[in-house]
């Protein structure tokens, strides 16, 4: 999910888990380099208490807001010389920017420790270094930092007992590109990060792993592009990708055949909306993989996989797990959300994809996912009229937002009163009906969760026919209910098929008043007018995942009003 304003409250997070400051003009700027701070890079001395001290010298700065109200950072390069740099410890990442000159290792001497470590990863660059064994050489985590960007480049790791790169990062891009995958234990942990790419990467997989994968990914989506991957094939059950979630391209990779080779994906994730894993001209051969000499193997049944134009070396499309009944597996979706599809390759053993595949049955069976019932609903919204009733209504107030006074005299505007549940939740053939449930209450407007909020854009419809000349501001205000208050608005003009979005989801402004003037963005005269308002029904405690909450089955929200005013 995304969020707007969660990006200060992320960042304040951010800032208050480092240490940032306030920029000033008498800070370092530049370089700094390791050296200076006791750094010998001997390979015999050990550095860790001289890089923790030039890495704190180095730490991110971060201004005051920017002009377009978010934070950036400001801070110097922290430089390593050519040299091996032997740590003890795990090193805290605080440095916008780390990067190698020459040939520059660090070697952790601990197995049991990382190298370079962030609880706060949001913006971090990556350069030049080579890692030599320790646990996890980068630990990267943030609670949900918006807007990040991590990129790790020409780096080289070697003998990670963990993962090579651990990243669990959330609202944040990452690449990592022209690196080196050395005999790690396995290469990249891949979680919660919204889009990744790995490009132009060698690996080379550990001798001896066993059932496990080389890259997790357990994100949104990732893209790989020219890997070329050699496996040493040892353990059982070897694979190049575990896929727990999100969705996987890979383009022009190599999954080698030394000693036979291993699958290049089991697939975890279960048929759902962006579960989708796609293969063009690749080379796979997976011949040491015995029961899943394929490119796809399916634990879960994902609902896309497209393999275009590869090289199988001796290895099948797609195999499907035989605990796995296809007959009983897809229930209650449309069959347009899956394709499976074997195209343009070569190779002796192709074969077909299951019969399952070449045409999904969906069957439909009642969900397990808790719905109130027409009469629980009722109850429920019985309920909730008698709670809100009984708070009395409020009298008017006025209120003011981009250059609008609220107008609340006779005449000065329009209430809408076209309230609907008709039709179907955007971009599904799910019923808006199944999602919400509406009563009056007083003057205000009651909508009720027939089932948790979490997973869905539920929306309520609003039309109007209204002189945009006459009454160009569109007005609204939500009242603070039981049910966690953020939503979002978007606007058509049904003659002409525009829609605009007028206000992202968000949290700390949601029961503010509202103002948008619809004749800038619509133009004036006579309109046709369709208002979705998407009750959302998610709160956060805290940026972190594990603090967001939803709104549950009988709770609510309620609308003082949704109208048109005059200026």
């Amino acid at each position: 999910m995304r969020f707007v304003q969660s990006l200060n409250l992320s960042v304040a997070l951010f800032v208050a888990g480092i240490g940032w400051r306030p920029a000033a003009a008498s800070e370092p700027t530049g370089l700094i380099n390791v050296r200076d701070f006791g750094a010998k890079g001997d390979g015999s001395t050990d550095d860790t208490e001289a890089l923790k001290a030039a890495m704190k010298a180095a730490s991110i700065s971060v201004s005051t807001p920017s002009p377009v109200g978010t934070y950036y950072q400001a801070g110097p390069t922290l430089v390593f010389p050519a040299g091996i740099y032997l740590v003890s410890d795990e090193i805290p990442l605080t440095a916008a920017e780390v990067r190698g000159e020459g040939q520059a290792a660090i070697q952790q001497t601990n197995k049991e420790k990382d190298i370079l470590v962030s609880q706060f990863a949001w913006q971090h660059q990556i350069r030049n270094l080579t890692f030599l064994g320790g646990r996890n050489a980068l630990n990267l985590y943030n609670p949900n930092v918006d807007s990040g960007q991590i990129i790790v480049d020409h780096c080289r790791f070697y003998g990670a007992s963990g993962f090579a790169i651990r990243s669990d990062v959330c609202s944040t891009s990452m690449k990592i590109e022209d690196c080196e995958f050395i005999l790690c234990q396995q290469a990249w942990y891949n979680s919660r990060c919204d889009q990744a790419v790995m490009r132009d990467c060698w690996i080379t997989s550990a001798v001896k792993a066993a059932d496990q994968a080389v890259i997790e990914h357990r994100a949104g989506r990732l893209t790989i592009e020219n890997l070329i991957g050699v496996p040493l094939v040892g353990g059982p059950s070897l694979r190049w990708i575990d896929v727990h979630g999100g969705n996987l391209t890979c383009k022009q990779c190599r999954f080698g055949g030394e000693g036979g080779g291993f699958t290049p994906v089991y697939n975890f994730a279960k048929y759902s909306a962006g579960s989708r894993l796609v293969f063009e001209d690749c080379f796979v051969s997976a011949n040491a993989s015995y029961n899943a000499n394929c490119v796809v193997y399916c634990l879960e049944v994902p609902a896309v996989i497209r393999i275009r134009d590869c090289d199988m070396m001796g290895s099948t499309g797609v195999i499907v797990d035989k605990k796995i009944d296809l007959g009983n597996y897809f229930m209650n979706l449309s069959p347009r959300t899956l394709s499976y599809t074997v195209e343009g390759c070569t190779g002796e053993f192709l074969g077909q994809l299951p019969a399952g595949l070449r045409k999904p049955i969906v069957r439909k069976v009642p969900s397990d996912k808790r719905i109130l019932t027409a009469h629980e609903t009722a109850q429920a919204m019985g309920k909730a009229r008698q709670e809100w009733s009984s708070k009395g209504n409020e009298a008017p107030v006025s209120g003011s937002t981009n250059g609008h006074s609220q107008q609340i005299q006779p005449g000065t505007y329009l209430e809408v009163t076209d309230w609907s549940l008709a039709g179907y939740m955007d971009a599904t053939s799910q019923k808006l009906s199944d999602w919400l449930a509406l009563g009056k209450a007083g003057t205000d407007m009651i909508i009720l969760y027939r089932q948790e909020a979490r997973g869905g854009w539920p929306h309520v419809l609003l039309g109007a026919t209204v002189d945009l000349d006459q009454y160009p501001w569109l007005t609204w205000r939500q009242k603070e209910a039981p049910a966690p208050g953020s939503y979002a608005v978007k606007v058509i003009d049904v003659d002409r098929g525009d829609m605009r979005s007028l206000y992202a989801e968000t949290f700390g402004a949601q029961y503010d008043y509202h103002a948008e003037n619809l004749k800038q963005l619509f133009g004036g005269g006579t309109k046709h007018l369709e208002i979705r308002y998407y009750p959302l029904g998610w709160g956060m405690k805290s940026a972190k995942e594990t603090d967001y909450f939803w709104a549950q089955p009988g709770q609510y929200v309620a609308m003082d009003f949704m109208r048109f005013e005059r200026d």
